[in-house]
């Protein structure tokens, strides 16, 4: 069992160029592991906001607590860092349970660590960021209320699909430089002919078709609803200014499902919303609906979502779930819930690759990787998939 000697930190910067703290973990073995904690833009109402507090003070806390010095599981460390999250924050708390799993991997198997069985990892199917939009879009950006339009892979062959990610990608760039442009938060971003967000879903498909990929990917939006809740109602501000009840929304959902062939939709609606998640993931059609800031990647409230039949599926992100040994229970329990479990990159990132590790260990299928053409964190990320299955 390791002994933790010493914690240290330091300010590094992420993939928006903001310090950010990394913490280093060493052991009485000689074992060290750093840890930093990703972010997100559009968080949901479950996660720290602008929660400051100084590394320092959490050091010294952990120090006068007695675990320092001691023999400690990766358990017992992330139940003590659960229970401080309100007073570290949640990232800082993800930080160090990072940090004290990388310390343990140089001695111990990552299968062991995770509670899971040896298995051989296989390359899971690429979730590919294309066009973004809503007020922080800086990939393909486009007039949309909506976050991303993701394109899923229906395959695992990477070749493959990063050959026609290339291509699509190109395609798209071509197309949006001569599209109109306005700004949304301060960020010039294509826009259509119409205020209408079903132009960027008409404008993906049709470059898909043009290239022969219709067939090799699924259509994913990512409305991240919550975003849009305001005065009881669903605001399209961005677009076409209209507003919609939970009935209208629902009914919005249900006409886009048909119409395009929808495959995923990710927070349809916001997190308090149960009733329009119930009724449209209890409707007869084979989109899957994916609760992300509905559930924030906490084990309780996706154990109560699947007795409630809030959704089909459940976007993991570790540092949502604060830890490693929580965000593993996550993912146990969506499984065990019958739950198509979806791992994703964050917004703002850091070199970690945690989540390559963890999709592959756990035998996710599916991965948002994020922006290959604008984040090389996402490429770091891919590439230790690539390492860790082989492919």
């Amino acid at each position: 069992m390791p002994i933790i000697k010493s914690i240290r930190y330091r300010k590094i910067l992420n993939s928006h160029v903001q310090f950010t703290n990394e913490f280093i973990l060493s052991c009485s073995d000689g074992a060290t592991g750093i840890g930093t904690s990703s972010q997100g833009e559009t968080i949901s109402i479950y996660e720290d906001h602008e929660f400051i507090v100084s590394p320092l003070d959490i050091v010294s806390r952990i120090e006068a607590s007695g675990l320092i010095g001691r023999a400690v599981t990766q358990l017992e460390f992330d139940q003590y860092l659960l229970d401080h999250a309100v007073r570290f924050g949640r990232n800082n708390s993800y930080a160090l349970s990072e940090a004290f799993f990388n310390a343990c991997r140089v001695n111990r198997s990552i299968f062991d660590l995770l509670g899971r069985p040896p298995a051989r990892m296989v390359m899971p199917r690429l979730c590919l960021n294309v066009l973004n939009g809503g007020r922080h879009a800086y990939t393909n950006p486009v007039l949309s209320d909506y976050c991303e339009y993701i394109l899923v892979a229906r395959d695992n062959d990477v070749s493959e699909t990063i050959g026609a990610h290339n291509e699509i990608q190109q395609m798209v760039s071509e197309r949006l430089s001569r599209q109109p442009k306005t700004v949304v938060n301060n960020h010039p971003v294509s826009r259509f002919v119409t205020p209408d967000n079903r132009e960027c879903v008409e404008f993906l498909l049709d470059v898909c078709q043009k290239l022969g990929y219709a067939d090799a990917f699924d259509l994913w939006i990512d409305a991240s609803a919550g975003d849009l809740w305001t005065d009881n109602s669903y605001h399209l501000k961005l677009t076409s200014n209209e507003r919609y009840t939970c009935d209208q929304f629902k009914a919005y959902w249900f006409d886009l499902i048909r119409q395009y062939d929808l495959r995923f939709i990710e927070d349809p609606f916001h997190e308090k919303d149960f009733d329009s998640w119930r009724d449209l993931t209890a409707s007869e059609h084979h989109s899957l609906v994916i609760g992300d800031n509905l559930y924030s990647s906490n084990p309780v409230r996706i154990q109560e979502g699947s007795q409630r039949q809030l959704a089909h599926g459940v976007l993991v992100k570790p540092n949502q779930a604060g830890t490693v040994s929580e965000v593993c229970r996550a993912i146990d329990t969506a499984q065990r819930c019958g739950h198509e479990v979806i791992t994703s990159h964050r917004s703002i990132s850091t070199e970690s690759t945690f989540v390559s590790l963890l999709t592959c260990a756990c035998g996710v299928k599916y991965i948002k990787i994020g922006p290959l053409v604008s984040d090389y964190s996402s490429v770091v990320r891919l590439n230790e998939i690539i390492r860790l299955t082989g492919a």
